[in-house]
């Protein structure tokens, strides 16, 4: 079970609630929850995310990996105040997955 705040993943039955209320995802909006679960509160460059979404080592110019992050965005956090998000954006960076307030670190959450 990883845990992010009130975010919880359960890596074997692939089920995330967030504050006690399940959430459903695609298989790979799942994939890449895990890998930002796993590694939260860590900056996950877009080139780490797609390398780990679609297993290759292609450059990618599409914008795929923002797409998906805002696909988490719609499910994981816009259903709270934003105060309470979780997905951050690290301009020129990547993204974090973290409870914690990331605007007085850098953070962009668009």
């Amino acid at each position: 079970m990883l845990r992010v705040g009130a975010l919880e993943v359960d890596t074997r039955g692939r089920v995330v609630r967030r504050a006690g209320q399940t959430v459903v995802l695609t298989a790979r909006e799942y994939s890449l929850l895990e890998y930002l679960a796993v590694r939260a509160g860590q900056v996950v460059s877009r080139t780490e995310i797609w390398d780990h979404l679609y297993d290759m080592n292609d450059e990618s110019t599409s914008n795929v990996v923002d797409v998906y992050i805002g696909y988490l965005r719609a499910k994981i956090d816009k259903p709270f105040p934003a105060s309470r998000r979780l997905i951050h954006t690290r301009r020129g960076q990547g993204y974090v997955l973290s409870a914690e307030d990331h605007h007085n670190m850098g953070g962009d959450d668009s």
